[in-house]
């Protein structure tokens, strides 16, 4: 046998005599089972709603095969969005707000978005379970529809949560919350007008527009923030308090229409906090602020001094001109002597949508604008004059799905099918009610975006608010006028707070 094979066959046996080794000594070592540790959180769902000063219960179910004893729970919330205090050099710490295994306190947190983490700790092991979810906490009535109403000439704000426009809550947990407004803040209006939303950062308000001025409300708890209508503009000495049209738009923008003059708060501007200074130019702006947002507009105003569309440039510096289009559909320069603006918005393929009234032959007519490109582009006027039961009092309102118009006369609601019949006919009667506001619901993302029919009517002081389902390509009504909310007076505006 050579040396090479016996030296390979030596270590061999002094590998095998290692391990047998190993295995033999048992030492000092703890070769117990682990206790097995586990959050259940089926049917639980990731992201959930809690409101402000109210129980809130998360069931999770811990399971242990030890003595529970062992165990300790800390349920944390922190935002989802850290804030650092200007007096503190870090960011806010996570907050420890129950002890138990299932979540069941009430919530002081103020409203906002966080993330609620409960770990579970075996203090024997030494073994550590977690869960995490988002909590979007609120006040009872931070979202859902607001609806501005008037009773013996008082104005106050109320609060609809609907099943159909908060997804997250079903018939049977819908409420309507009356008289908030004025119930938190001790005080009536005695002049409302309208609503807007300030969404950006630095101006998240509810605003209640008035006929002479407007309120600045808490989004959350309807507290005053301002009653200074003119201190919201750079220039207060030369503002005339009496607004009548409200956007904001995606650069982001906020304009204001007061007394027939633009004003325009860019919160883009470093340091800028409030509108500047009225937007120059020879105009006087219809009440109306449609949301274009291009790389070219970012509204467009009817001038009606002038009797001319103008756009207000993406930067909301300036009233601009369009270029003559006399030789297209009609010209955006210059619609008529005798045209007033009944009613303009935007809705389909992005289009502005307007309704004009001719004093001289008493009838009246469609534009159709593109405002969402380069250019301004005239695309077709119609005549409605086939339209059944129009007056100068009609409300409009623009499907954004399909062609779809509705408008509303009297106790009737009709569907004006402009790109096909261009007829419009009446499609449901509310009997012994008048229709004061229609409204097609707007917005990007939601499950009824464009789907949603919302009519305001009022009978003998008492309003009611129908949520009405439509075929949002064909204006086919599919269900809910047959079950309004009630309890309202005389409503004026209603505004979709998320």
């Amino acid at each position: 046998m050579n040396k090479r094979f016996i030296i390979e066959i030596m270590l061999l046996l002094a590998v095998v005599a290692g391990l047998w080794s190993c295995y033999d000594d048992k030492g000092n070592y703890d070769y117990k089972n682990l206790i097995s540790l586990q959050i259940d959180t089926l049917g639980i769902k990731a992201e959930q709603t809690a409101y402000q000063f109210e129980n809130f219960n998360v069931p999770v179910e811990v399971k242990y095969a030890g003595d529970e004893k062992n165990l300790s729970y800390e349920w944390k919330i922190y935002p989802q969005d850290p804030k650092k205090d200007d007096d503190v050099q870090k960011y806010d710490s996570a907050v420890v707000l129950y002890t138990k295994a299932v979540f069941d306190t009430i919530i002081y947190e103020v409203p906002g978005a966080y993330y609620l983490t409960l770990t579970v700790t075996d203090n024997v092991q030494d073994l550590k379970e977690y869960f995490t979810m988002k909590l979007n906490v609120e006040t009872l009535v931070s979202r859902g529809l607001c609806v501005m109403d008037e009773k013996n000439g008082l104005y106050d704000l109320n609060i609809i949560k609907s099943a159909k426009l908060l997804t997250d809550i079903t018939a049977s947990e819908e409420q309507v919350y009356y008289h908030v407004y004025s119930g938190v803040n001790d005080t009536e209006v005695t002049n409302g007008k309208f609503l807007g939303r300030g969404t950006y950062s630095d101006n998240n308000v509810l605003y209640f527009f008035t006929e002479n001025g407007g309120l600045k409300l808490d989004v959350n708890t309807y507290e005053i923030m301002s009653n200074d209508f003119t201190s919201w503009f750079s220039f207060p000495m030369s503002v005339t308090a009496a607004p009548e049209a409200y956007v904001i738009t995606s650069r982001p923008l906020e304009m204001i229409v007061t007394n027939g003059l633009v004003y325009v708060w860019d919160h883009r501007s470093m340091g800028v906090t409030t509108c500047g200074d009225r937007l120059d130019g020879d105009y006087k702006a219809a009440p109306y602020l449609p949301n274009i947002s291009t790389s070219s507009f970012s509204s467009v105003i009817f001038d009606m001094k002038n009797k001319r569309f103008a756009p207000i440039n993406q930067f909301g510096s300036n009233v601009g001109t369009f270029e003559s289009t006399s030789t297209g559909e009609f010209d955006l320069n210059d619609i008529g002597s005798t045209k007033e603006l009944k009613f303009m918005e935007n809705g389909f393929n992005s289009y502005t949508y307007a309704v004009f009234y001719d004093t001289e032959t008493s009838g009246y007519s469609l534009y159709v604008m593109d405002f969402s490109g380069a250019t301004a582009t005239p695309v077709k006027k119609y005549s409605m004059a086939d339209c059944e039961g129009l007056t100068e009092s009609s409300l409009y309102t623009f499907g954004n799905q399909g062609n779809v118009c509705f408008y509303a006369s009297g106790s009737d609601l009709y569907q004006y099918k402009y790109a096909s019949t261009n007829k419009g006919a009446v499609v449901h009667s509310f009997s012994g009610e008048t229709i004061t506001g229609v409204e097609v619901f707007k917005n990007s993302g939601h499950a009824k975006d464009g789907k949603l029919l919302i009519v305001s009517t009022e009978s003998g002081g008492e309003g009611k608010v129908y949520l009405i389902d439509f075929n949002e390509l064909t204006g086919a009504i599919t269900g809910g006028t047959a079950d309004p909310y009630t309890g309202f007076g005389r409503i004026v505006d209603v505004l979709y707070k998320e």
